[in-house]
């Protein structure tokens, strides 16, 4: 009985790139498989499709009049798969990886012998390049497979199901479709981990092309692509986090007197972090507004800019920080972050320390992360770049 539905959408492609894929698929282990084949506005396509899948009955192609991006492709494509009442499972591949003879076995088994919370399975994978050469040696391998067996909670800061998966149709149909795009996978993955449990399989059953011609990856080269993925990167867990009543940790501050190209450097190097669940208020202490006006070219879900036109610094934290109801706060300071894990470096060892310590901080050469504490000299001579207990940052601003 046919109980996996797989969606290929299809815009366009090398040739060579999309035969592989096709074939990977129609030469899986697991044969009991409905594919649809989505060329989404791209009829140039259509020809080819047909000729590489040679009348398997297995496989429909649906073209769509219009290019419609991938989402709407995928949409598309499971929408006549639901309709299959006998359909249990669902995955979706690109038109230009290449897919081991056991990827739907292995993910389809998983799913089928775990428990019924068990809602999506997902596994490693090797990176090629253009010319199928292997990216990624046995050390890489190993990086990646710990950093994809991270706990379903870290989810909320990262991708880590990566792109071998197969989830139950049950728990799809639970949710709208996919959107967000160019991260509709993760945001879809969000969604989806709402309602139930996921687990991984660290082996690799694919193989993962890095930017090939006509990827997604490969259209977000540009300043402003990567921007516009960045924003809807963060939005995506900003949006999940609002589902689950998550507040945010932290509240990153940033006083901006000066406006500059470096201004607009540090605001995103701190969306580069990897620690994300924080509000970000930029106090504008310009006289006329400037760095509101700059600063907000650069779009994130969770920045607000606050006027304290002429003010003080000091004044304007203090006013600022009283406001604030979050656990921590850091104050933003010129020097960028070397790091993009340095934020969540120093949240994970302030909040396993004792009352005592009032921050966290890196050392001058970046060896180890110290505290402020009570009743001690100060270790710094200013307050950036810092993560302090929010109330321990208001008692320090009051005296100065």
């Amino acid at each position: 009985m046919v109980d996996l539905g797989v969606v290929m959408p299809v815009y366009k492609q090398k040739p060579a790139f999309l035969k592989a894929a096709l074939e990977s698929v129609l030469r899986q282990s697991y044969m009991d498989f409905k594919l649809i084949v989505v060329i989404d506005g791209a009829p140039e396509m259509e020809p080819l499709v047909r000729q590489y899948i040679d009348g398997d009955a297995r496989a429909e192609v649906m073209p769509l009049g219009q290019n419609q991006g991938v989402a709407n492709a995928l949409n598309a494509g499971f929408k006549k798969l639901y309709k299959m009442k006998q359909i249990r499972y669902l995955t979706w591949v690109s038109s230009d990886n290449v897919y081991y003879p056991a990827f739907f076995e292995t993910l389809r088994k998983a799913l089928a012998k775990g428990p019924d919370e068990l809602g999506l399975v997902y596994s490693s994978f090797q990176s090629i390049d253009n010319e199928d050469r292997p990216l990624n040696d046995e050390s890489k391998l190993a990086a990646l497979r710990q950093y994809q067996s991270k706990p379903k909670d870290k989810l909320l800061d990262s991708s880590i199901i990566g792109v071998s998966f197969m989830y139950k149709a049950k728990y799809a149909k639970m949710i709208d479709g996919y959107g967000l795009q160019p991260v509709e996978d993760y945001d879809y993955w969000l969604r989806l981990t709402e309602h139930c449990e996921i687990k991984y399989i660290p082996v690799e059953l694919m193989d993962y092309r890095v930017n090939s011609t006509f990827s997604i990856s490969a259209t977000l080269q540009t300043v402003a692509q990567h921007r516009y993925w960045r924003y809807r990167y963060h939005l995506a867990r900003h949006l999940a986090r609002g589902r689950r009543n998550i507040e945010p940790l932290v509240t990153v501050i940033y006083p901006v007197s000066v406006v500059d190209g470096s201004s607009i450097e540090r605001l995103e190097n701190l969306y580069e972090q990897a620690f994300s669940n924080y509000y970000c208020y930029v106090l504008d202490l310009t006289p006329g507004g400037q760095a509101t006006a700059l600063l907000s070219s650069v779009s994130h879900p969770v920045t607000d800019f606050k006027s304290f036109a002429n003010e003080s610094e000091i004044k304007a934290l203090l006013y600022a920080v009283q406001m604030l109801r979050t656990r921590y706060t850091m104050v933003l300071g010129p020097a960028l972050f070397p790091d993009p894990m340095d934020m969540e470096f120093m949240i994970a060892q302030l909040s396993k320390a004792d009352e005592t310590a009032m921050s966290s901080f890196y050392t001058a050469d970046r060896t180890d992360i110290r505290y402020r504490r009570h009743n001690e000299a100060p270790p710094r001579p200013d307050l950036y770049n810092e993560l302090f207990r929010t109330e321990a940052l208001l008692a320090i601003l009051k005296t100065l």
